[in-house]
């Protein structure tokens, strides 16, 4: 079931755990609901935003070693909730207040707090109702549900954060989960709460505090070859070099 707090986080959000962020009208059409999502775009700039134009003349921006981990991990697809149906849908037409479920493998794709684990909705009001997805989990199926998320590339965090159900009231905590963090193992369903520039990996790119240091030290040790085939620089060094480049060829 849904804890209290999740339940209050929905509401702030104007989301409805099983068919999505509401809609600002009552027909409910998708096509409506596709272009309400439109407004405002998940994108997430990387560490060196500069014109299409200026990687065509200096490609190599792309062998940064902090552009090449960005890359990487930039999320591109999304599994939301709408209405009665699971759509996959652009990661940036992502918007707040989306329902989306996780699986193992996925890219989480905007900062999102969890709701409740495994595939299926769980009872969210203390009713007895079957799953709209499934027949739900029996007592043994749900001690052994659990989601394992690496955050190692956006926070820096050595271990995968293990998050498990409450024993007491088997409700998860509304643990946050960063843009660009990768599920290893299990299923979710979360709420998306932040997008785009407001993301946690948004705000480290901005203040010049990613990758972390730690990552930051193995991708040039990982990168090496490619550091004396391509020439490149000192990764923050290098940075500073083709904005210069830049503002010399715009100006």
């Amino acid at each position: 079931m849904l804890s209290q707090e999740q339940k209050d986080l929905l509401a702030s959000l104007s989301a409805n755990y099983k068919t999505g962020r509401s809609l600002s009208s009552s027909n409910g059409n998708v096509n409506e609901h596709e272009s309400h999502r439109c407004e405002e775009l998940n994108i997430i700039n990387p560490p060196l935003n500069c014109p299409k134009w200026a990687c065509i003349i200096l490609p190599c921006i792309n062998h940064i070693p902090s552009m090449k981990l960005f890359k990487s991990i930039v999320p591109r697809e999304a599994e939301v909730r709408i209405g009665s149906r699971w759509v996959c849908y652009d990661a940036s037409s992502l918007n707040r207040g989306d329902i989306i479920r996780l699986s193992e493998g996925d890219t989480v794709p905007a900062d999102a707090r969890l709701l409740s684990l495994g595939p299926d909705f769980v009872d969210d009001d203390g009713d007895e109702e079957e799953e709209q997805d499934g027949d739900g989990f029996d007592q043994d199926e749900e001690a052994t549900l659990e989601l394992v998320v690496d955050s190692n590339h956006i926070t820096g965090e050595t271990k995968p954060r293990i998050i498990s159900l409450n024993p007491d009231n088997k409700t998860v905590n509304a643990v946050e989960l960063f843009a660009g963090s990768v599920v290893l193992h299990g299923e979710a369903i979360a709420v998306v709460t932040k997008i785009g520039g407001d993301v946690l990996l948004s705000r480290l790119i901005r203040e010049g505090k990613w990758p972390p240091k730690q990552r930051q030290g193995e991708w040039q040790a990982v990168s090496q070859d490619d550091h004396e085939q391509d020439g490149d620089d000192d990764n923050d060094g290098e940075i500073d070099l083709y904005r210069h480049r830049i503002y010399l060829i715009s100006n």
